[in-house]
């Protein structure tokens, strides 16, 4: 008896001391606040399938709506499998407890991660009082290829055998010889070659181009008109145009004649009396051969300004020269050659294969030199538009990854893609030059990893055992757009039943090899589908769809129709006065889709793969019925990054701007952040990005897309110090560079890292960064950056006087020095931090002496670009007597950059208000002043002169873009007062909804500081304002939401502030205004709050109401940016 009780009070002791360590345990785990850690990323992407990162950066939410809830430690637990209990071990890496409040950029620190694995990870959190949060959901990343070497698929492609032969062909762009300048005006410059036929001939093409415009002669026949000159005086000459001049050969001797005109613009002082002019002649005759004769010094004749008649048969040439290779002058532009080859149909590729066994886990890993669009079994494979994206080919592509497990069935399977040329073979630059990235044609690289359940893999790669064939789509070009013939679909051509037998062998390319790395960013996705809110007839036949919105998107049409009919549509961003489409500005892009249709009983469908269009305006033609609301739609596509922000006021013309703006960036922000979505440009101009990327910044989660940019922009330095005047480049070495523009490399990262906190954009950038301000710095050893600042573009598009560009260009080097300086502290680059510091001193100095003076003016002698600029600094009177040059811009970026002395920055700001003023209350400014000029005004106390800007609808505003029909930011103020001259009018540019930035820091006074970025403080200085009424603004950042929102009812103010868990928030009013901010009734300095060691007033998180009193009747604000 003894001995059971024992044993019964032994069970019960094991029992309460497991009981214990059970309670124990789940102490640990136990919830004290409102959840656990949410929204775990790796790499800024949640469950990122396929990152070449070997440690990626991890970050997570705090979930805690308890006043002043913060993360006081972390702890992170990697698995090889997905775990099935809490308190399963870690069996790759534990990070052990950390004392951090951090939350974004915590580096994996492991061991070395495996390719094509998925790691899972969660993250244990404890709080303020050290007590712990639940542990998180358990999320994921997959790794991609990581090395080259694990690639096995090889590049594959397939075009027409012609064009095929005419890429390798070798012509030569070739010219007249040189001759005695002359009195400017337009030349002509004309080219004869002899060639004998001797077999009948099935078919023949010409391909010609030369610069400006071709006309072209067989046999005195003319078979290619020229183009008379366009109104921007820009001619597409860098692709060949093909014209089909069968009927114009005879058997014998025949004769073709090149004309090529070169115009006199307002661009040029002089023409060149030299040209470049490439052409082919493709014959195939009836017994199946066929011979080329391409453009070369081997029996070419070439002369300038030849008489009447030249390109007869009759015509003597006996005093003309050969021909001869033409090479473009060093540093030319206007005279720039590429490759001419012309693309053709898209490529269709297939192959089967067969898998017996269960498919545990299917991967496809892709990339293309151009673009693809994958399907299996004859569904499609993922939701990406445009994959791969567009980078500098020649230096990286980028790869994607795709989860196809459930494609794969038992069996018989097939693989199949569609590549098109994408931005690897559409002409990028101004004269339409295309094949900017190499001389091969589009090429697809692709393997399919296939895990059965034993752990064994199978891989279907891209190899010599595909098949090609061309596809329905017969055109497919970023510009001009999209022709599908539904004649020719192939129906099952993607499934395992499809007999390929009359298809082609695939033809294996062989590029430059770039570097290939997996996507670190999102994808372009369609977003929305929007229906038109009106349909017009302006013409018999033609029906004109009206969106309402200024957009990039894709058609997706819905018609039925007899076979052979060719739906016709056509974009544009405005209307004539007679209601048809304006597309001038569109100047030599096309934007036209044809959809063949096949005549099917039902309706068809068309929605273009490969191409898409910047609108707000689609017309419709070849409709045998008249058009319903459900005909057409737009699908509206970008950078699938996140919208993070939304903001409105008691203003419905401030509410209208928010909206275009986010549409602006909606419509440029497509694989790259362009400058316009719609004209034969489309680049990534790097002055309109930086001064609009802290905006953007606000607008999406750019935290991974800002990276992808800036390695754009490295990328432009290749062979060069200085960054590009757009990224990607395509030129190697980049030729062109300018101020402002090239600053872009500097100032992305640091962008990217205040808004964000993530260093690593700091560190990958750094060298490049440095690279560029050495070379600024040894061409200008005067600390005055006059000396190859490159492009002068200068405050693009000013609407009064222009600032003078080396002013321009020093504010800007010196700016970006202070942003290194800024950087370098961030990254504990400590030398580097003080060498910076030192160089701002230098170019500020230099700056105030060459530019600012006693009374606080800013600007310069009207010498440029001459003479460097004279001191006007401390009693230099006799400087009064000469022309000076004062702009609202000058006075705008010597302020924000820090350039006018203390003392005498009251004395600036009263100066550029006058300018203000004197300008009727009007700004004055372009892309360059206009983003920092409200927060100038708003920094030195001007907060009412800031919001009449903003408020005004009078020309130049934002207001009259709006009063305007504008639905989108415009590329001028006055678009709509400039379509007699198309050259340079988008009505979808960014640039000038660069305001959003003042709208967020300043307006809702929602701001991040340089010592601890990312918004894990918040600066808060919000400018009140009656004439707004009220403002709301919610915020996503890296640490959580914030909601800023006040109201104004006569001088009185009420603002709503929250910030989110894990961050605080600093008030820094005004000595001034400081009594008159009450919270909860009493003043600030009697409040709850704590001051830091600078007297501002610090919040925890939580959410806080304050009152105030307006000390103007218009607005106040509660403080100065700290810079």
């Amino acid at each position: 008896m003894k001995r059971q009780r024992k044993v019964i009070e032994t069970s019960r002791t094991w029992v309460v001391f497991l009981l214990g360590l059970f309670l124990l345990r789940n102490s640990v785990f136990a919830a004290v606040g409102t959840g656990n850690p949410t929204d775990l990323r790796a790499d800024s992407l949640t469950d990122p399938l396929g990152i070449d990162a070997p440690k990626p950066l991890l970050s997570w939410r705090l979930q805690d709506d308890r006043s002043g809830a913060k993360q006081t430690a972390y702890e992170i637990f990697v698995y090889s499998k997905r775990p099935t209990a809490i308190e399963a071990k870690p069996d790759v890496w534990d990070s052990g407890r950390v004392a951090s409040s951090t939350s974004t950029g915590v580096s994996y620190g492991g061991p070395e991660l495996e390719p094509e694995k998925r790691y899972f990870w969660r993250v244990r959190l404890w709080d303020k009082d050290g007590k712990p949060y639940p542990i998180s959901d358990i999320s994921w990343w997959e790794t991609g290829l990581l090395s080259p070497s694990n690639w096995r698929g090889k590049w594959i492609g397939y075009e027409p055998p012609e064009l095929h032969r005419i890429r390798e062909s070798g012509a030569l762009w070739i010219t007249n010889s040189a001759s005695e300048s002359s009195e400017p005006h337009d030349t002509q410059h004309d080219f004869r070659f002899a060639f004998p036929v001797d077999r009948p001939v099935q078919s023949a093409s010409l391909y010609a181009t030369g610069a400006d415009t071709t006309a072209a002669w067989i046999n005195g026949r003319q078979v290619l008109q020229a183009q008379p000159l366009t109104p921007w005086q820009q001619m597409p000459w860098g692709t060949y145009t093909r014209v089909d001049v069968t009927r114009s050969l005879h058997s014998g001797a025949n004769l073709l004649a090149i004309g090529v005109t070169r115009f006199l613009t307002a661009r040029q002082k002089q023409v060149p009396t030299r040209t470049p002019m490439s052409a082919c002649l493709f014959i195939a005759f009836t017994d199946g051969s066929s011979e080329l004769f391409t453009s070369g010094v081997t029996g070419w004749k070439a002369a300038l300004q030849a008489p009447d008649g030249w390109w007869r048969e009759d015509f003597s040439d006996a005093s003309w020269e050969a021909a001869e290779p033409y090479v473009p002058a060093p540093g030319g532009f206007d005279g720039r050659t590429g490759l001419p080859w012309p693309t053709g149909p898209v490529a269709a590729l297939r192959r089967n294969f067969r898998e017996d066994q269960a498919i545990v886990s299917a991967r496809l890993y892709a990339t293309a030199l151009g673009a693809y669009k994958f399907r299996i079994n004859g569904e499609p494979v993922g939701d990406q538009i445009l994959a791969p994206g567009w980078t500098d080919y020649r230096q990286r592509v980028l790869y994607q990854v795709y989860d196809v497990t459930l494609r794969i069935k038992q069996g018989n399977n097939a693989i199949a893609a569609y590549l098109a040329p994408g931005w690897y073979s559409t002409p990028l630059r101004w004269f339409r030059q295309g094949n900017n990235y190499g001389n091969t044609q589009p090429a697809l690289r692709a393997q399919l990893r296939l895990e059965h359940a034993d752990g064994s893999v199978d891989w279907i790669a891209t190899d010599e055992n595909w098949k090609a064939d061309l596809s329905p789509i017969l055109q497919a070009e970023l510009y001009d757009g999209e022709t599908l013939d539904a004649r020719k679909v192939q129906d099952g051509w993607d499934t395992a039943n499809f007999s390929d037998a009359h298809w082609h062998p695939v033809m294996l390319v062989h590029p430059n090899e770039p570097r290939i790395v997996a996507q670190y960013f999102q994808p372009i996705r369609a977003e929305r589908v929007i229906s038109a809110r009106a349909i017009t007839n302006p013409s018999p036949g033609v029906y004109v769809f009206d969106f309402g919105q200024n957009m990039s998107a894709l058609p997706r049409l819905r018609v039925r129709g007899v076979r052979g009919d060719d739906i016709k549509l056509r974009f544009a961003e405005v209307l004539n006065s007679d209601g048809t489409l304006y597309v001038e500005n569109l100047r030599t892009a096309k934007a036209t889709d044809h959809f063949i249709l096949a005549g099917s009983k039902t309706s068809e469908d068309f929605q273009p793969e490969f191409t898409f269009h910047g609108f707000r305006y689609a017309e419709i033609s070849g409709l045998r019925d008249r058009p319903t609301i459900d005909t057409l739609k737009a699908v509206v596509l970008h950078t699938n990054a996140p919208f993070t922000t939304r903001f409105s006021t008691g203003n419905s013309m401030v509410n209208q701007l928010w909206s275009n703006i986010l549409w602006g960036q909606r419509s440029n922000f497509v694989g790259v952040p362009t400058d316009c979505p719609q004209r034969d440009e489309r680049l990534g101009w790097s002055a309109d990005a930086q001064v609009f990327w802290r905006t953007a910044s606000y607008n999406m989660d750019l935290s991974a897309f800002s990276r992808k940019y800036a390695a754009d922009l490295r990328g432009t330095q290749v062979g060069t110090a200085m960054y590009g005047i757009f990224a990607p480049g395509v030129d190697t070495p980049n030729p062109f560079y300018g101020a402002a523009w090239s600053d872009a490399g500097v100032i992305v990262p640091w962008t990217g890292w205040i808004q964000t906190g993530d260093r690593r954009i700091i560190d990958e950038n750094w060298d490049g960064m440095e690279k560029y301000l050495a070379e600024i710095g040894a061409k200008n050893p005067n600390h005055l950056w006059q000396n190859g600042f490159g492009a002068a573009f200068g405050d693009w598009l000013t609407p009064t006087t222009t600032t003078p560009e080396d002013l321009l260009a020093t504010a800007y080097w010196a700016y970006d020095v202070s942003l290194m300086k800024q950087m370098a502290l961030a990254t504990g680059r400590t030398a580097e931090e003080e060498r910076y510091g030192t160089l701002f001193g230098e170019i500020k100095s230099a700056f105030e002496k060459a530019y600012v003076r006693a009374d606080g003016f800013v600007g310069t002698v009207d010498h440029y670009p001459s003479i460097p600029p004279p001191t006007v600094h401390p009693d230099e009177g006799s400087q009064d007597q000469d022309q000076v040059v004062e702009t609202q811009t000058g006075y705008v970026l010597a302020l924000y950059m820090n350039l006018v002395p203390d003392d005498l920055r009251p004395a600036a700001a009263q100066k550029l208000v006058e300018l203000i003023k004197n300008n009727h209350w009007r700004l004055g400014t372009g892309f360059l002043g206009t983003p920092y000029l409200l927060e100038v005004l708003a920094d030195t106390g001007y907060s009412d002169v800031a919001y009449r800007l903003l408020l005004s609808r009078e020309y130049p505003s934002w207001g009259y873009v709006i009063d305007h029909g504008g639905t989108t930011t415009w590329e001028r103020w006055n678009g709509d007062q400039m379509l007699h001259d198309p050259s340079m009018n988008s009505f979808n540019h960014y640039a000038y909804g660069a305001v959003g930035e003042w709208l967020y820091r300043y307006a809702a006074g929602v701001d991040t500081v340089s010592s601890n970025p990312g918004f894990h403080t918040i600066y808060l200085h919000p400018n009140f304002d009656a004439r707004l009424g009220n403002l709301s603004f919610d915020d996503e950042s890296a640490y959580g939401a914030i909601h800023s929102e006040w109201t104004v009812q006569g001088s009185q103010a009420t603002w709503k502030v929250t910030i989110p868990p894990n961050a605080t928030a600093v008030l820094s009013p005004h000595a001034t205004n400081a009594a008159s901010f009450h919270l909860k009734g009493v003043p600030l300095e009697r409040s709850e709050l704590h001051t830091d060691s600078s007297g501002r007033f610090e919040l925890p998180a939580g959410s806080y109401t304050f009152t105030a009193t307006l000390t103007s009747p218009g607005s106040a604000s509660s403080g100065s940016m700290i810079k």
